[in-house]
């Protein structure tokens, strides 16, 4: 005699009732930063809570804060001097702020440029 086994599936609303879903972080970016076209380094941001793979989460988060996490809104620090050398360093962050969608690429000169304009964001 075989015996039938029959399952029901049962929609639930597993994420409006998770107590994480109230505690998701604001910012949740994937940063890639390769060197002359070498390969990619990556690294995961988290913020409020600050943290993920990302050795200066707190000071790159606070970046982010400053511009509300929009990375075009990024300036030059015009305290920093760099020379005019060209070793290019490329980066790109893709994820969320707030719950809004956040994409950025750029190619910098050199490594003190992309610090002049980044921080401490791309520095892992």
């Amino acid at each position: 005699m075989r015996t039938l086994v029959v399952a029901a599936l049962v929609a639930v609303p597993l994420f409006a009732a998770h107590p994480a879903v109230a505690e998701a972080p604001s910012g949740a970016l994937v940063l890639t930063r390769s060197v002359n076209g070498g390969q990619k380094v990556v690294a995961k941001l988290l913020c409020d809570p600050d943290g993920g793979s990302h050795p200066a989460a707190k000071q790159a988060c606070d970046l982010l804060r400053s511009v509300d996490g929009d990375l075009a809104k990024l300036a030059y620090d015009p305290g920093r001097i760099c020379t005019k050398e060209y070793f290019p360093h490329q980066v790109t962050a893709a994820g969320t702020w707030k719950g809004q969608a956040v994409r950025y690429a750029r190619t910098f000169g050199n490594r003190c440029e992309m610090s002049a304009v980044t921080g401490d964001l791309f520095t892992f």
